[in-house]
């Protein structure tokens, strides 16, 4: 970490941005707002979870029809594969992730939901 920036921030603030940013799969996280493609919005309040197909198509919405396809409903469930769903105000987005990735798409989740609850 940058010294410099360190104290021209203030501890606290450095620490809260270092703690709750990050890049995953095309999905960025600031301390304020979360973001993937053209989709995005306030992290406060957002849910992030890591879901198999068949959890998905228990809990479908007109997004998730629109990002997964209109074969979400007839698809095999793909061993292979979880998806990344995050939930915010105004906004909804599924990101399919490589089950070897499926650790660090969790992490990431739990980062999104710590940084949500931090900003309540």
């Amino acid at each position: 970490a940058n010294k410099a920036m360190m104290w021209r921030m203030g501890l606290k603030e450095w620490a809260a941005q270092a703690t709750y940013t990050g890049v995953f799969e095309g999905i960025t996280l600031k301390p304020d707002a979360i973001k993937y493609k053209n989709q995005g919005g306030p992290i406060t309040g957002a849910i992030a979870r890591v879901e198999a197909a068949s959890d998905i198509k228990n809990r479908v919405t007109a997004t998730r029809l629109v990002t997964l396809g209109v074969f979400a409903f007839a698809a095999k469930k793909h061993s292979g594969h979880v998806y990344l769903t995050v939930e915010g105000d105004g906004f909804e987005f599924v990101i399919e992730v490589p089950i070897k990735k499926e650790a660090d798409a969790r992490k990431f989740a739990a980062k999104i939901n710590n940084a949500a609850r931090r900003t309540v």
